[in-house]
């Protein structure tokens, strides 16, 4: 896939080349660089209307922004990230309501212009390329002294029958592979043959191929009446023959308005510095549209079934790269072959006439802050990654052409506001206490940390062992269990003794247990995407993964989601573990731009193994439990729960048990299934009218317990 793109997509306007020199490589130890809080800028949808109990804001996508904001703040220099509220701006239309941003103009999904002479193509007509006539016939008994090929001109009516003997026409046996790196075996008796015919040989312009053939019966094999066009008549287009951009939407409720914000005076910094220039992550919070068109509102994709192919990317992903300049491309024609296309029922091969961005833009010639071996594992006989000390985020942009500015933007979402809040608050935590310590099995075993080496010795031993993915993991002494070989996730998944759950020691099911602070996952499967509901995605995030992926869209209208649309867990590990932000890390380890690709989690997530320690203080609650009842069909529930305090030097987050007691009853006890800054419990079974005493203890990843004050509370009556 990576080579097959390479070759094919040639972009003068975008030429990099990435070089690192040696006096880079040559550096021991990396710079560690965590960003200010004042460098994310969050973007929530104004125009949402969902407000969920409980929320401090008028709706749910403000309510994770204003969160996100609050426990970044830093009490010391007043910095905080910059929020801006998206609108659409377009009466009476909800554009940002939807989890796509729909375009009125879709008639560029080609991004062709027909300048020939007479019909241009009809819209959904396949531009099947004149150079490239292919048919395969495969029933053994064809009589091919009965093959008769003709073509004329749908420009002059002229008509030519094809010689069998021409220097246009070849015939040959069937490649075992059809496609642009087809390879043409000799043709043999008893097995088909394919025919392949440069129409331009005979007609400039469009032109009609009639191709028949018979078996030794007499029997018609093939009656067929082809139309190809001449890819000299046709040249780039960016906005289709309506002349609107089919992303004109998503330009004008989305990417002006960020730009307008991060470009505006009033918003620079007292030095004059723009926001611009200033921010280095962008996240989108729940509630913002997942997808908007991709740039030129084009179809893309990388496989060779154009059904699989889709105008839509991520939000993100269009933010990224809203500096890049887009407006001034003007890839070249090409053409494509296409598989399950029109007439292929009938062995016709289809190579079709479209633009070379259709192909996926990827690699360092589109993202030149990738990491130059991200995703090397895909090349048959790579080397493991190499550990280069690559320059900050903050200054390689600044060194960078302007034409590659860019921003590393993710998002924080949930299925609920409180999923995409343990997001942020799990972050937080496992900045300040990710080790493997953290692990209730990894603690409990004395012995093996008696004897550990520190953490920062851990650290350079596995970049001298070149280790990677789950193999450096493990050497820093963090349990694995693979899921993807050699990546290393999932990452701090549960073991069942961290659980109420009565399993033997050493089972790890995150869809039973979840994950503690830090935890990492994802799903490389073509139905993993924010757009469906059931997706793997919203399973993680409801089980407490911290860093997860999606794609924006899976199919319904994106690209087919393949082994590169995340990013390479080896890289985002080596660099996030070492002192760089996730958001960083998330631009170094993701290969493609302008594609379906969703980034979960916190940018600032900043877990440096060098400098994380223990948790050592008690889990401090910032008020006593809160007791709320409610009744139905006379049964009687209790929602119990109660709020951590937020110290940014000593975040919090914890399992609750709850242990409830009535006169003449026995206790029950009942725990929160993940750790929380906001644990709460559901406790069913109660009875009107009684008396509750209400206790409970909190405990935090690293074993620490406080026990709350009791409360009492009488269970409303019987129709209450």
């Amino acid at each position: 896939m990576l080579s097959t793109y390479a070759a094919r997509i040639l972009l003068a306007a975008t030429i990099f080349v990435f070089s690192i020199t040696a006096k880079t490589l040559a550096r021991e130890n990396l710079e560690p660089y965590a960003a200010t809080p004042d460098r994310v800028l969050v973007i929530y949808n104004a125009d949402w209307k969902n407000r969920s109990e409980g929320s401090t804001a008028e709706q749910d996508s403000r309510e994770v922004a204003e969160y996100y904001a609050a426990m970044h703040a830093d009490p010391k220099t007043g910095k905080k990230p910059y929020l801006l509220g998206l609108s659409c701006r377009h009466p009476g239309k909800k554009h940002l309501n939807d989890w796509a941003i729909r375009e009125e103009s879709t008639d560029n999904r080609n991004g062709i212009a027909f300048r020939g002479k007479g019909p241009a193509p009809g819209r959904g007509e396949l531009v099947r390329d004149s150079r490239k006539v292919e048919v395969h016939i495969s029933e053994p008994d064809a009589d091919w002294e009965t093959l008769r090929i003709s073509c004329r001109s749908e420009v002059t009516g002229e008509e030519k029958v094809v010689p069998p003997i021409s220097t246009a026409l070849q015939i040959s046996g069937i490649p075992a592979k059809p496609g642009n790196d087809a390879v043409y075996p000799p043709p043999a008796d008893g097995k088909g043959r394919s025919i392949r015919l440069d129409a331009t040989r005979f007609f400039a312009g469009t032109v009609t191929v009639s191709i028949t053939l018979k078996n030794h019966a007499g029997t018609v094999l093939r009656d067929l009446t082809l139309r190809y066009h001449d890819i000299r008549n046709f040249i780039f287009s960016p906005t289709g023959p309506d002349g609107i951009p089919d992303d004109r939407i998503l330009e004008e409720d989305v990417l002006t308005p960020v730009r307008n914000f991060l470009e505006d005076p009033r918003n620079a910094l007292p030095d004059g510095t723009r926001l611009k220039d200033h921010i280095l992550y962008i996240v989108v919070v729940h509630g913002v549209p997942y997808a908007g068109n991709g740039v030129f509102g084009l179809d893309h994709g990388v496989t060779a079934s154009w059904g699989e192919h889709g105008s839509l990317t991520s939000v993100e992903q269009r933010l990224q790269t809203i500096y890049y300049p887009w407006a001034t491309l003007r890839p070249p024609i090409i053409s494509l072959y296409s598989s399950r296309g029109k007439d292929s029922d009938k062995g016709v091969i289809n190579h079709l006439i479209t633009t070379a961005m259709r192909n996926p833009l990827g690699g360092t010639r589109w993202n030149p802050y990738m990491h130059p071996d991200a995703y090397s594992f895909l090349r048959k006989g790579a080397p493991p990654p190499t550990f280069v000390n690559l320059p900050p985020l903050e200054r390689e942009r600044r060194e960078k052409e302007e034409s590659f500015f860019a921003y590393a933007v993710s998002r924080l979402d949930g299925s609920t506001p409180e999923e995409a809040k343990r997001l942020v608050d799990y972050a937080i935590y496992a900045s300040k206490y990710l080790r493997p310590e953290m692990d209730d099995e990894e603690r409990r075993d004395g012995i093996k940390r008696l004897f550990s080496s520190k953490l920062p010795v851990l650290l350079e031993s596995a970049v001298t062992k070149k280790l990677s993915g789950g193999k450096e993991l493990a050497a820093l002494g963090f349990p694995i269990r693979e899921s993807e070989s050699g990546q290393g996730v999932p990452f701090l998944a549960r073991p069942a003794g961290d659980t109420a759950s009565s399993d033997k020691p050493g089972t790890r099911d995150w869809r039973r247990f979840g994950f503690y602070p830090g935890g990492i996952e994802r799903f490389v499967s073509s139905s993993n995407g924010l757009n469906h509901k059931k997706a793997g995605v919203w399973q993680l995030i409801s089980q407490g993964v911290t860093v997860t992926a999606a794609g924006s869209p899976a199919g319904s209208g994106g690209p087919h989601i393949t082994n590169t649309t995340f990013w390479d867990n080896r890289i985002l590990q080596k660099y996030l573990l070492r002192g760089r932000d996730l958001g960083e890390c998330f631009l170094r380890s993701t290969y493609h731009v302008n594609w379906s690709t969703s980034l979960i989690g916190d940018p600032l997530f900043h877990p440096d193994l060098n400098h994380t320690v223990m948790d050592q203080t008690l889990p401090r609650a910032s008020k006593g439990l809160a007791i709320r009842w409610a009744v139905r069909d006379d049964k009687t529930t209790a929602i119990v729960g109660t709020e951590l305090d937020f110290d940014p030097s000593a975040p919090e987050v914890a399992l609750m048990n709850v242990t409830v007691t009535a006169a003449d009853t026995h206790p029950s006890t009942t725990q929160t299934a993940l750790y929380s800054r906001r644990p709460t419990i559901v406790v069913t079974g109660l009875k009107p009218g009684i008396s509750y005493h209400f206790t409970a203890e909190l405990t935090d990843p690293y074993g620490n317990r406080s026990v709350l004050r009791e409360v009492v509370s009488a269970a409303p009556g019987s129709g209450q």
